[in-house]
């Protein structure tokens, strides 16, 4: 139990300004889902603004009225609505229609309260989070208590009981797991909770655990976790039909059909309306959603979506295409938003024992990434709209240190000629050497790469040509291939299993995919500026999404642990500073890109932020946006 009589009580009046380390510079973050938004200053700081009606662009004529139906086409259908085994993008949009989660962050270090009403902190290593009382199950559940979110930690993610010591076993092979597994829950209060932390961890509030946090009801699991049902908890039909949502988010569950759309209804009892016009939750809350229908259409052609755009079927359109950008902006029924994307665009290395051996040698993967320009990719392919990205974190990040990152692909540090002297002091000694201009194995074949890229995007196929020609420069022949859409690329190459166990994105280091592969391209990672130490999960060892294999020379797992604990900002961001520096060095994947969101709107679709004020965090609202009359 830490010592000391520090407990700091944050009630509602005080959650805009809820910080962990140095305030609004020393958190920064990720709510899970691409479409939430940030405002950064130039020197990688946050600008703290207030987010009412004034802030945003409204229609005065017009005001907000409930009506409609909100169109969105996504390339990609949902893994699955059952969000204990799938994370990726398309499956938390779905389930975000109808679930809200504890909280989320309009801004740097500035928390919108949602499920969670109120927490308290103890010597930054207990925890306290206290429920709203208006939060309600579907029936038969009944209202949502710490009862479900304490249930729900200790048997599914992992979470320890006070009385437990133990790592537990992932049993179920939930996506929870990482973020809960050195967690202590207990229950407090009908409503309320304690975590106790392994060691104090100032930022923990912009963890994972409870920003984008949920839980499910507890009767609804307990017979599978009883009889440790994986197959049960997988195929209950209310967990795959979001029959239990209750009050808790915008939007009911209607309809979903695989692979043409998702549709759900406006909530008749949202619970926030309960609250609007509180100091947290602005007016504007109480009559939201203003959207009759939510309607998300599965497109897999960019084509066919872009078409659907231009005829103005479409509400929305996130990341419209660089090359296509100018075209569409022309159009008068359409407005454009640019906000910053938090999402590292990555070549990865297939380290794994099913991808080639010389992947796992640090020096091979760093002559690779010299003979790819960076800048070619960045200003001929995506005409100019990323910046060139040298490790996992923006440089408008607050934890980005230039001095610390190495240099790839770009001016001195891209050429063939270096390159290809790089290439053959990496492989001397083994097997593999140059005859002539081709780089050979010990058969004298041509080394041959396969090059995955993610379907549903003209520009993925092109940086795979791209890598084709460049790496044909130092004598390698490049393979592009198409991986098919996501969910198909997922289950070929992300996931990865060993001695017929269940398939995970890190089954362990010698665990392989399903296909061969050597590198992989479309799948963008979150670097969580608001607090990297999410980031974890992708470069650690057993990190519960380093589907690439990676296994670090330097001690990051050691420097993440220290970056989690420190107390003062100047640690924290040394320590981060060396994890992103070491990740630059070794080159786990070839670090391309940081872009921006090229996104499209009905010009009639109102109350976003207006343009030129659209940040990377700025989505937090968007239940509240609508349609104005024309």
């Amino acid at each position: 139990m830490p010592s000391g009589n520090t407990d700091k009580r944050i009630n509602r009046r005080s959650w805009l300004k809820a910080l962990g380390v140095g305030g609004a510079a020393g958190l920064a973050g990720c709510s899970g889902e691409q479409n939430n938004q940030t405002t950064t200053s130039e020197d990688g700081g946050g600008q703290t603004t207030e987010s009412t009606d004034s802030a945003t662009e409204t229609d005065d004529s017009s005001g907000r009225t409930v009506g409609g139906t909100y169109r969105e086409a996504m390339a990609t259908d949902a893994k699955s609505v059952n969000f204990l085994f799938h994370s990726d993008t398309s499956s938390a949009k779905f389930v975000g229609a109808t679930m809200d989660f504890a909280y989320d962050f309009k801004d740097f270090g500035e928390i919108v309260p949602l499920w969670v009403e109120e927490y308290s902190e103890t010597d930054k290593q207990e925890w306290e989070f206290t429920l709203r009382d208006n939060l309600r199950w579907s029936d038969p559940y009944g209202d949502l208590t710490a009862e479900d979110w304490v249930y729900t930690a200790q048997n599914l993610y992992g979470a320890l009981s006070p009385e437990e010591s133990e790592t537990k076993e992932n049993w179920a092979g939930v996506v929870q797991f990482s973020d809960w597994k050195d967690l202590t829950i207990e229950k407090t209060g009908t409503r309320s909770m304690m975590v106790t932390l392994p060691e104090p961890e100032p930022a923990f509030i912009a963890s994972t655990a409870f920003w984008g946090g949920r839980c499910l009801p507890k009767d609804l699991v307990k017979e599978y976790v009883d009889n440790q049902d994986v197959e049960g908890l997988k195929q209950d039909e209310e967990l795959n039909s979001l029959s239990y949502t209750g009050n808790l988010g915008p939007y009911d569950f209607e309809e979903w059909k695989r692979e043409s759309r998702f549709v759900a209804t406006r909530a008749e009892d949202y619970y926030l309306r309960e609250i609007a016009g509180s100091e947290e939750i602005p007016e504007r809350f109480a009559d939201a959603p203003y959207f009759d229908q939510y309607e998300l259409q599965i497109i897999p052609e960019e084509s066919t979506r872009l078409s659907a755009l231009k005829e103005g079927d479409l509400t929305y359109f996130e990341d419209v295409p660089s090359q296509k950008v100018e075209q569409f902006q022309g159009m008068d029924h359409l407005k454009f938003r640019f906000p910053p994307n938090p999402f590292c665009g990555m070549a990865y290395y297939n380290q794994r024992p099913n991808g080639w051996e010389m992947l796992q040698n640090t020096d091979v993967r760093r002559a690779l990434s010299t003979a790819v320009s960076k800048t070619a990719i960045a200003e001929n392919i995506y005409r100019g709209f990323p910046t060139v990205a040298q490790t996992f974190q923006p440089e408008w990040s607050p934890w980005y240190l230039t001095d610390q990152v190495e240099e790839f692909g770009v001016g001195d540090s891209y050429g063939a000629e270096k390159a290809r002297s790089m290439m053959e002091d990496a492989i001397s000694g083994s097997d593999y050497s140059y005859d002539g201009d081709t780089l050979v194995d010990g058969d004298g074949n041509q080394v041959e790469l396969t090059f995955v890229y993610r379907a549903g995007s003209q520009n993925n196929q092109t940086v795979a040509e791209f890598y084709k020609q460049e790496l044909a420069k130092i004598g390698i022949n490049v393979k592009p291939t198409n991986g098919g859409p996501f969910n198909t690329l997922q289950n070929k190459y992300l996931l990865n299993s060993k001695d017929g166990g269940n398939p995970s994105f890190n089954a362990g280091l010698d665990a392989t995919s399903q296909e061969p592969w050597d590198l992989l391209y479309g799948v963008s990672l979150n670097a969580y500026p608001i607090n990297p130490d999410g980031s974890n999960v992708f470069w650690v060892p057993d990190g519960g999404f380093n589907f690439m294999g990676y296994d670090p020379e330097a001690p990051i797992a050691d420097l993440y642990q220290e970056a989690r604990t420190a107390t003062d900002d100047e640690t924290r961001k040394q320590a981060f500073a060396k994890i992103f520096g070491a990740l630059s060095e070794e080159q786990p994947s070839n670090f391309l890109n940081f872009s921006v969101y090229k996104n499209a709107y009905a010009k009639n679709y109102m109350g976003m932020p207006a343009e030129g004020e659209y940040g990377y965090l700025q989505g937090w609202d968007s239940s509240t946006w609508y349609l104005a009359e024309q």
